[in-house]
């Protein structure tokens, strides 16, 4: 019994080291900026320090220690997180609002995938801008070095989250070392600002200060813009590895290191030109440095790899076009890699840094996406906390007004900042939102107006002279439908055109269910349809599974669902490319050019998209027509 608790707790340990490596970075990156930005344009004094530094501590403690580590993460849908995650949840506690519940959880995706593109780019600009401190002279080499450091991260996706959580693991826990070990090393030298874990100094703060202080919480948020890709990355290591590593080691090292920070401001009032590295000794610039640039790539993968997931749960639910997913571990299901989505992130990243040119720059932009994350994710929460914890709605409206007011507060200061630069992300954001919108409209559209209205399957089969067909022996047909066609698909266009019928024929549907997983067993449902040898197949997945149908056809071998063993070798596929074309006054969808923007994303993520989601060997598959007018 104790080598097996050894065990668990080793293995709690290493997926502890893991999860800084991947879930902190974000976070645990923000000194580098954070404290700059907060005390703009502001006199550099105790009262003011005292202020700011509390304003930083409670922050932390309410948003990310509480709201996120101690509440939202109980709220997992079987170990996954994210705000589709969350929907999902909802949608299974309460049928009540689905439309509203889907806006938001769309336009919080959106939002996640903006910030996909922000903190790759501010977290590594900020970084090498210490060459400004350090190399004064070789100032004009930070642009092109960030760029080429963010290409090499997003190149390096392809090795998974699993290789890469691990070796960058042990790098972040040194990075969370030397910031408690610089914070502790200036508070010494004045250690009045640990004075300011009292929140009286907040209140102060806003009170002598008054609108203008309250506008700079917008840079005091930039301590928190990690908590949103915490909770989407909930699925990679789990609860406790993701609490261990925050109370342990990420909270303490960046308190320390604000307060250093606060402790040097008030030695040296000069150093606001950058408190970060001016708060290390001289000889460890260069080190530091190299430090930084590696934390912040590390801070990236944070908000990647939480993008990857939020994608693919939007795919399984019919939320996105379908994309090639490629599972980068054998054993942890959660870690993958999408391809062209690494692509629209590395260009994304790489303009907004061209574009803005500079960290502080950067912060006009950065924030807002998080912060709206944040408040939509509490709204949603507040329905599993009433429809699944059963908690007492007068308990649970006071307890998430506190926090919806905490989000409304940071969002009225960031708002101002739209103007200069936060409406990029927001505009990316609002685009993203919208073609996930349009496929889902359109998708029920087709299925309303099209699929279920056609003639039955069972009808159309008494139809059929089979003796005038050749028959085809040993050879399996899959037919892949939606699961709401129940004419088939392109099953009887196929028959017609060939005039042959193969031995085994399989219709094949499959069907996302709001939980991340399916067991096996549970995968596979079969309906005979006039004949033995014609079966409809119905697949079963999560929105978190790794969908392959061959896969799913040799577990229905194994178990023997079927009436007939299928011969894998002599199987052939086939997958139906859709050619819907939108005609005015048609109105299937609010407006015509988002019917022809839901065209479009039809005809560029079909048989193709198909072949490679499925995991169907290419060889073996036939693509078929199929004509929709909307």
């Amino acid at each position: 019994m104790s080598t097996i608790n050894t065990t668990k707790r080793q293995s709690i340990y290493s997926l502890s080291l893991a999860a800084l490596g991947v879930v902190y970075g974000d976070i645990g990156t923000s000194p580098l900026y954070a404290m700059r930005v907060s005390l703009e344009g502001l006199a550099i004094n105790l009262t003011n320090i005292l202020g700011i530094l509390s304003l930083i501590f409670w922050t932390l403690t309410a948003i990310i220690s509480i709201k996120y580590l101690i509440i939202l993460l109980r709220a997992d849908n079987d170990g996954e997180g994210g705000i589709l995650a969350l929907l999902a949840l909802v949608k299974r506690t309460s049928s009540t609002h689905s439309m509203l519940l889907l806006v938001i959880a769309i336009f919080g995706a959106g939002l996640l995938l903006g910030d996909g593109m922000l903190t790759p780019a501010i977290s590594v600009l900020s970084a090498i801008e210490g060459i400004n401190i350090i190399i004064p002279d070789f100032s004009n080499w930070v642009l092109p070095v960030t760029c080429v450091i963010l290409m090499m991260l997003f190149f390096a996706q392809h090795a998974g989250t699993e290789k890469i959580g691990f070796v960058f693991g042990p790098l972040i826990l040194i990075w969370f070392i030397v910031l408690a070990v610089m914070g502790v090393s200036n508070i010494v030298k004045d250690p009045i600002v640990l004075t300011a874990v009292n929140p009286v100094h907040a209140l102060n703060f806003f009170l002598r200060l008054g609108w203008k202080g309250y506008s700079l919480l917008g840079g005091i948020f930039l301590v928190a813009t990690g908590a949103e890709a915490l909770y989407a990355d909930l699925g990679h290591f789990g609860k406790r590895p993701i609490r261990l590593g925050w109370f342990a080691v990420a909270l303490p090292a960046l308190v320390l290191n604000y307060f250093g920070q606060g402790a040097l401001l008030l030695q040296h009032p000069e150093a606001i030109a950058n408190p970060f590295y001016l708060a290390a000794p001289g000889w460890f610039y260069v080190p530091l440095l190299v430090l930084a640039t590696i934390a912040t790539v590390i801070a990236s993968q944070a908000i990647i790899s939480a993008t990857f997931s939020l994608i693919r749960q939007a795919v399984l639910l019919g939320l996105y076009p379908k994309l090639p997913i490629v599972h980068t571990s054998d054993s942890a299901h959660g870690q993958i890699f999408i391809p062209q989505m690494n692509h629209i992130l590395t260009i994304g990243a790489l303009l907004l840094v061209l574009t803005f040119k500079t960290a502080n720059a950067l912060t006009h932009a950065y924030g807002i996406t998080v912060n709206l994350s944040m408040l939509l994710t509490t709204n949603l929460a507040i329905f599993v906390a009433i429809k699944l914890w059963r908690w007492h709605w007068a308990l649970a409206l006071p307890f998430f007004i506190i926090l919806l007011a905490i989000d409304i507060a940071f969002l009225g200061a960031n708002a101002q900042k739209i103007l200069t630069g936060a409406w990029v992300p927001l505009a990316f954001a609002t685009v993203y939102a919208f073609i996930m919108f349009t496929w889902q409209a359109g998708r029920q559209y087709l299925r309303k107006t099209y699929y279920i209205t056609n003639e039955k399957l069972v009808k159309i089969l008494k139809q059929l002279t089979y003796k005038s067909m050749l028959l085809l022996p040993e050879t399996t047909a899959v037919f892949i439908t939606d699961a709401y066609d129940k004419s088939g698909g392109s099953f009887l266009n196929f028959l017609k055109l060939n005039r042959t019928i193969p031995e085994k024929i399989l219709l094949v549907n499959f069907i996302t269910e709001e939980v991340p997983h399916v067991p096996e067993c549970n995968r596979v449902n079969y309906n005979n349809l006039l004949r033995k040898n014609i079966c409809e197949l119905t697949l079963r997945y999560g929105f978190m599974d790794r969908i392959s149908i061959p896969d799913a056809l040799s577990i229905a071998n194994e178990q023997k669902l079927l009436p007939f063993l299928i011969n894998m070798s002599r199987v052939v596929y086939v997958v139906e490319i859709p050619n819907v074309v939108a005609i005015p006054n048609k109105k299937a969808l609010w407006f015509f050019w988002q019917e022809k923007l839901f065209s479009f994303l039809v005809r560029n993520y079909s048989a193709h998209m198909d072949i490679e989601f499925y995991q169907l060997p290419p060889n073996h598959t036939i693509a078929m027509g199929a004509y929709y007018i909307i």
